[in-house]
């Protein structure tokens, strides 16, 4: 999506209302500056404010996202295209959800195996019990919060098929983090068709 294209709409369309952005943040149940940000093209409408958006403004989601007012010959090639687009972009975001979760878990180990080595340091050469107690438990916290929010952020990016019967699906938190597992494929009930299988994670 081109976000300046949709903030110049945005813009345009305000000022043929003849609405300032606090009015018309007003009406959306959002700040001015969300407003401001939108029509600068430094973000857009989420999908709590598109519907109102587009009903303030009289147009359809498909043309507030397009940037422009579509002809009606032109109108189901472009909605493809958003479509087209919008799940492109999805898919992209998944990625970097995913990258951020092995950087996550990465980053939590190394933090918990840092602690364990200086609490054996504080040990052997300083004798010092109390101080390496407190270092483990500290380290084992974070480490647990880095997983929990690894688990969270696979069991929210893409879905989940099926061995069996191919149904895609996306389970609960406490089904993917009692799973287990071998990389992003866990051994789950199918909620179609009740089996249990090495479901594998798909982005797509």
């Amino acid at each position: 999506m081109d976000y300046s294209k949709i903030g110049n709409l945005i813009a345009n369309e305000r000022k043929a209302k003849n609405l300032t952005q606090a009015k018309l943040a007003e009406q959306l149940f959002v700040s001015e500056k969300t407003v401001s940000k939108w029509e600068t093209g430094k973000g857009v409408p989420d999908t709590n404010s598109l519907p109102l958006l587009c009903d303030i403004f009289n147009i359809s989601i498909n043309e507030l996202l397009n940037g422009e007012r579509l002809t009606n010959d032109i109108y189901t090639s472009k909605a493809e295209e958003t479509l087209l687009t919008l799940q492109t972009e999805n898919e992209l975001t998944t990625k970097r959800l995913l990258r951020s979760e092995i950087i996550i878990g990465l980053y939590s180990t190394f933090i918990f195996l840092s602690f364990i080595f200086i609490s054996i340091y504080f040990i052997e050469n300083m004798n010092l019990i109390f101080i390496p107690i407190i270092l483990n438990v500290v380290g084992l916290i974070l480490f647990g919060i880095g997983i929990a929010f690894c688990i969270h952020i696979e069991q929210k990016a893409g879905y989940y098929v099926c061995e069996h019967c191919n149904h895609k699906y996306v389970p609960t938190y406490k089904k993917v983090f009692c799973a287990h597992h071998v990389g992003r494929t866990r051994y789950m009930k199918c909620p179609n068709c009740k089996r249990r299988s090495w479901n594998k994670k798909v982005i797509k």
